[in-house]
């Protein structure tokens, strides 16, 4: 019969209950929660040392270092685990102690298992056949977790276990919280290792939508308080958010989720690098994502606060320079007004950059600014009746940093020339916004890019149809 047969087939009888109040039908509802046997503070080296010693005299271990031999058989030098002997005398007593229906040697032993997992344990085979051989005359949990989960099937337990509570929409932590489980045993190698499989079948899923699937490792992966249940594995919880996209570029309501949930757990790759290291590979992802949203957020927002003909010339420009795959970075600045919309449409945690007073223009409400870097020059595009400002790399006036929280306006715009002659300002990378319509402002851009960074977009994929 296969597992999940099996699992379906269980039958539970059930009792009478007593005449309570609802608060204690409810109690009585629910399974008793057994604490951990926590691993005992002392020096287990030394206790494994004397079990060995005594073994190999012929001798009998003394009563306190049987209670605690379980923690000693994988973390200790030496393991008991690597003593063939030493091994089968632990297993051996633990099956004696429940035949007599004496249960702690068994939980000390499910619990030193749960705590201290890992596929490459030696003796795991003998450990797992024991624990799960006696499950059902241990009692509660153990009985439960191993009828329905396995959880003592040795190497591929924890795989099973992620593969089951993923089909039931739990979590691991819930399912052992549901079988009576309390304690550090929530939080150890087996739990972890079971949520870190499931991690690996999330990010093998289709995606129909980002809001689903960014529900489903929230629920898989975060506590009650929105934090990591295991902070050593935000690398894998990173890539089972963004790897079942692939290649393809999601729609932008789901980036807009993915990032949104990603950033809040993380950090925005592009400000806090720092807290990616290890995970590159799902970082130059969301980079590129990050920069269609901060072209989607100028352009969508300023179009809101500063309604005007020009923006989808704007947007067709820049768009084809995205598409190009020539950005290697995006960042808005916004004054108070299109900060709030960015808010509004983007939600609280979508990431840009806001004026803080001083500098040679006065900032309005509405004032936003698009920084973009294409590796040998930096560009500045601002709204409203203000120019686009381009800068080599290499010029020590350029915007020194492209995801800071705040500027001053001299951080991010030239200063103009005396000579302010449409000429004369392009020579000194200032382009006016003049003739959208027939493409008289980006054609410059365009040729000034093309000096910059060697690739020319041509006409025909910025233009408006």
């Amino acid at each position: 019969m296969g597992l999940r047969n099996a699992a379906e087939s269980l039958t539970f009888a059930a009792r009478p209950l007593p005449e309570h109040g609802a608060t204690a039908r409810l109690a009585a509802s629910r399974p008793t929660q057994v604490a951990a046997i926590e691993r005992p503070a002392i020096d287990l080296n030394k206790v494994a040392g004397r079990f060995l010693d005594d073994l190999g005299r012929g001798d009998a271990p003394g009563a306190a270092d049987w209670n605690k031999i379980a923690w000693c058989l994988w973390t200790t030098t030496p393991a008991i685990a690597r003593h063939d002997t030493a091994l089968q005398s632990v297993l051996d007593r633990v099956v004696q102690m429940v035949r007599v229906e004496r249960r702690r040697p068994y939980r000390q032993l499910a619990s030193a298992y749960l705590a201290d997992f890992a596929v490459d344990r030696p003796g795991l085979d003998e450990i797992s056949g024991v624990l799960r051989g006696y499950a059902s005359a241990a009692g509660a949990p153990w009985d439960a977790l191993q009828a329905k989960y396995a959880v003592f099937d040795g190497a591929g337990a924890a795989a099973q276990i992620a593969c089951l509570a993923l089909d039931e929409r739990t979590s691991v932590q819930s399912v052992f919280e549901s079988a009576g489980v309390s304690g550090p045993l929530l939080g150890g190698e087996f739990v972890r290792a079971a949520h870190d499989e499931g991690l690996k079948i999330i990010s093998k899923a289709s995606v129909s939508a980002g809001s689903e699937h960014v529900l489903t490792v929230r629920r898989w992966s975060l506590r009650a308080d929105q934090r990591l249940m295991f902070e050593n594995s935000k690398a894998e919880v990173a890539r089972a958010v963004v790897h079942p996209f692939g290649d393809r570029i999601p729609a932008p309501s789901d980036r807009d989720v993915v990032l949104s949930f990603i950033t809040s757990q993380f950090g925005d790759p592009r400000v806090s690098s720092g807290k990616w290291i290890g995970m590159d590979d799902v970082a130059r992802v969301l980079r590129r994502w990050l920069i269609e949203q901060s072209l989607r957020q100028f352009l969508d927002v300023v179009d809101r606060i500063a309604p005007d003909h020009m923006w989808k010339y704007r947007r067709a420009f820049w768009q084809a320079y995205y598409e190009a795959d020539l950005l290697l970075n995006a960042w808005v600045v916004f004054g108070p007004e299109g900060a709030e919309q960015a808010r509004r449409a983007f939600g609280k945690d979508v990431p840009f950059g806001r004026f803080r007073p001083g500098g040679r223009r006065q900032i309005l409400p509405g004032h936003a600014v698009l920084l973009l870097d294409f590796g040998p020059c930096v560009v500045a595009d601002w709204s409203h009746s203000a120019r686009c400002n381009i800068w080599r790399s290499d010029d020590r006036t350029r915007p020194m940093t492209l995801s800071a929280s705040s500027y001053i306006s001299d951080e991010i715009e030239r200063a103009l020339p005396k000579d302010s002659t449409e000429p004369n300002l392009n020579r000194h990378g200032i382009f006016s916004h003049h003739g959208s319509a027939k493409y008289v402002w980006q054609n410059r851009v365009a040729d000034r890019l093309h000096e910059l960074i060697g690739v020319r977009v041509p006409q025909t994929a910025y233009r408006v149809h």
